[in-house]
């Protein structure tokens, strides 16, 4: 009998390693013609094949409606996850992370705090590392950054402690509909035992799940971060669980002092200092909450704020973008279908992205904050969100504005 890998991305690939360092048999199928032909052709799954096969590890980004999906589910054929194979061999403890904004700058600045403070944590998942390429060493947590597409497949994760930081419409293309979406989301929550059921942080979820977040003003000290308080109070909460109240207050000296900073994530990667004109680079925003998210951090600023939308949207068919009144200018791609809700800005729209430049270029000034905050997958014109962000920056830096 053999394992069939399905999908061969990144996490196929370490799936295979996997399998391989476990002498475990497998065929590989992908949908993609391109990667296929980079397969040696004994390891390509052919329809004859099906009955050899006894389980099905699934790359996230494959659909749940996939003709070959049903097929299997239909064989009663257990289909798995990266996610799935690395808890049934790893004994340590596992925090759990999701949510449709924030998750890889939580993990991440989680994971550098612990390890800041004694500990020994590492983080994978979704944050771009499979758990299987892990080193076969136990730590005090193994941080996952769990995605909806992973937790709709997950089926036999245990956690120590559960976080979900927020859940707002996105991915409904590929869930169907926002229900769905929001269902895989609180399956995080199926994997802490009765034990463990308090070891939870809730976040906002417009109405899914009540949050048990407190409400507090000690963040506000940390806005200058440009870090939702949100996202805060979140990572205060789960110190609180993992520590206790010394830890928590380790932690809001960390935050006051650490600058945090992420590529396409609030990336503020040009200020001229005697104009006053600062870029910022949101690539990584593709949905309207997010974008709700970043317009509050810029409108504690006083300076005239532009958003420069881009992609394609996945919001629900009621959902309006609602901008701070201290942007003045919107700039958006003619062919993008975004629903503004009420607002005083100037509507720009430019032919394509690749018009942003010159529209750029004729509206700099002084007293400004760019932000490039898309609310939109980047598929319209890039590949990714990276190229999308990176576009932005070069195109940015190339107009050489004077700061005299």
């Amino acid at each position: 009998m053999k394992s069939l890998i399905f999908g061969y991305g990144l996490t196929g690939q370490s799936v295979e390693r996997y399998l391989i360092r476990n002498n475990i048999d497998y065929l590989i199928y992908d949908d993609s013609r391109e990667i296929v032909k980079n397969i040696d052709e004994p390891k390509l799954f052919k329809s004859q094949d099906i009955n050899s096969i006894d389980q099905v590890i699934i790359s996230p980004g494959v659909r749940p409606d996939n003709d070959l999906v049903l097929d299997f589910e239909a064989r009663k054929i257990p289909i798995r996850t990266d996610i799935d194979i690395f808890a049934s061999r790893y004994e340590g403890d596992i925090i759990g992370v999701t949510g449709t904004n924030g998750k890889t700058t939580f993990v991440s600045v989680l994971s550098n705090f612990l390890n800041s403070n004694g500990m020994q944590t590492i983080t994978a998942g979704n944050v771009g590392t499979s758990p299987l390429d892990l080193p076969v060493e136990k730590y005090d947590y193994v941080i996952l950054e769990l995605s909806s597409y992973q937790l709709h497949y997950t089926s036999s994760l245990k956690l120590d402690l559960a976080v979900i930081i927020n859940i707002y419409p996105d991915h409904v293309d590929w869930h169907n509909d926002f229900l769905h979406y929001a269902t895989a989301k609180l399956k995080i929550l199926s994997f802490l035992d009765n034990e463990k059921s308090q070891r939870k942080v809730i976040g906002s979820s417009q109405d899914v799940i009540e949050t048990n977040l407190p409400s507090s003003n000690e963040t506000i000290k940390f806005n200058k971060i440009k870090m939702h308080p949100e996202l805060i109070l979140t990572l205060g909460e789960t110190v609180k669980i993992i520590g206790n109240q010394s830890l928590y207050t380790t932690y809001l000296k960390y935050m006051e002092n650490t600058e945090i900073k992420y590529p396409h994530r609030m990336e503020n990667f040009l200020h001229l200092k005697k104009r006053n004109i600062t870029f910022i680079n949101d690539s990584k925003a593709t949905n309207y909450h997010a974008v709700n998210q970043a317009a509050k951090l810029i409108s504690q600023d006083e300076d005239e704020g532009i958003l420069i939308l881009h992609g394609i949207t996945k919001e629900t068919k009621d959902s309006e973008l609602i901008i701070e009144p201290s942007f003045k200018k919107i700039i958006i791609p003619k062919s993008m279908n975004v629903k503004l809700g009420s607002n005083d800005a100037e509507i720009i729209y430019i032919d394509t992205i690749h018009d942003l430049k010159e529209k750029i270029r004729s509206l700099v000034n002084v007293n400004q904050v760019f932000l490039f905050s898309c609310g939109g997958s980047s598929f319209s014109d890039f590949n990714n969100y990276e190229e999308r962000g990176d576009f932005f920056k070069e195109l940015v830096i190339s107009l050489e504005i004077n700061d005299g």
